[in-house]
């Protein structure tokens, strides 16, 4: 399949610059590999704002009225401003954006998990939130795919964000032709996978596309984005990917022989019971697909929603897939 390179907003430490608080950076195996596939702008918000390398570290603190602010302990420096002004300056400068790989548990980066503190307070964290710069990210881009070094390394987790990311590139492509068909071939090819994602959202998306003016798509456009990240907002559930296989498999009914059947349906119960990858599903279906000519299926992003070579099935073992 032919994919567009996403455009993805990184953490600078990542790999990219030795601008961690202690000077030091992260050799991150998956922003490397990703890095052949996308083109990354970074941007290490706390060096942005004036502070060093090394540096003293910042911390969140909440105050009694509830706002949130940064601050440096070991100066007394309140950042929050500094801060907001620059998540404004890059909101406004970025042209294009698909998703973001942030540093986890940053108080500019962290997408979640990152420690709060009571003001005035030493001691263990009040609670855990965002950073600044990152929510001041999902808040002005709450579409796209976010995720952090560490969650990465789970697999559906990965699955999720690397679906998400190329979706998402595929839609800025057509978001940037004329007219309406774009948006009609973007739905019908990418059916499937939303029908595993969300079906609610998945019609909504398919009345909005039918009832498309041809000469009016920009603001259809908008729309149908904001219903994609919506419908995107979670990994797939199990359930409804094997939904979506059994609806492939019935191209297949008068074609395939009963051992052929019990075998893809033996290894449908492999998958639901986390035995198997989604792989091995997509590679029967497909090969099917080349074998009886069907291309409908052949065109559907399900069976191959990024690039083989970002797949890994590699799998920490931590992180929670609906989280």
């Amino acid at each position: 399949m032919d994919f567009p390179r996403p455009k993805v907003l990184a953490s600078k430490c990542l790999g990219f610059a030795s601008c961690r608080y202690n000077g030091q950076t992260i050799n991150d195996e998956f922003a490397t590999r990703l890095g052949g596939w996308v083109d990354f702008t970074t941007v290490c918000p706390e060096v942005e704002i004036g502070l060093g390398v090394p540096r003293s570290p910042v911390r969140l603190v909440e105050r009694t009225s509830g706002a949130i602010r940064m601050v440096q302990p070991a100066s007394g420096r309140d950042l929050t401003g500094e801060m907001a002004r620059f998540s404004q300056r890059i909101i406004a400068s970025l042209e294009a954006v698909d998703g973001f790989l942030l540093k986890s548990r940053s108080p500019s980066c962290g997408p979640l998990d990152v420690k709060v503190y009571n003001v005035g307070k030493e001691g263990s964290p009040l609670r855990r939130g965002r950073g600044l710069f990152a929510a001041a990210m999902m808040e002005a881009f709450p579409a796209l795919a976010v995720e952090h070094e560490g969650r990465v390394l789970n697999f559906r987790l990965r699955e999720h964000f690397l679906t998400k990311l190329f979706v998402n590139a595929r839609l800025r492509q057509i978001a940037a032709r004329p007219g309406a068909r774009g948006l009609m071939e973007f739905q019908a090819s990418n059916k499937l996978l939303l029908m595993a994602y969300n079906q609610t959202a998945l019609r909504q998306m398919g009345r909005l596309v039918a009832g498309l003016a041809a000469d009016d798509p920009v603001s259809a456009i908008a729309q149908y984005a904001r219903l994609l990240g919506q419908a995107m907002a979670r990994p797939p559930r199990a359930p409804a990917v094997i939904n979506v296989c059994m609806h492939a498999l019935g191209y297949f009914k008068k074609a395939l022989g009963s051992r052929e059947k019990a075998y893809f349906l033996e290894t449908l119960e492999q998958y639901r019971a986390g035995r198997a990858p989604l792989l091995l599903l997509q590679g029967l279906l497909t090969a099917w697909s080349l074998q009886f000519k069907v291309d409908y299926l052949l065109g559907q992003s399900f069976f191959q929603p990024y690039p083989r070579e970002l797949f890994d099935l590699g799998d920490s073992g931590k992180g929670r897939a609906g989280d």
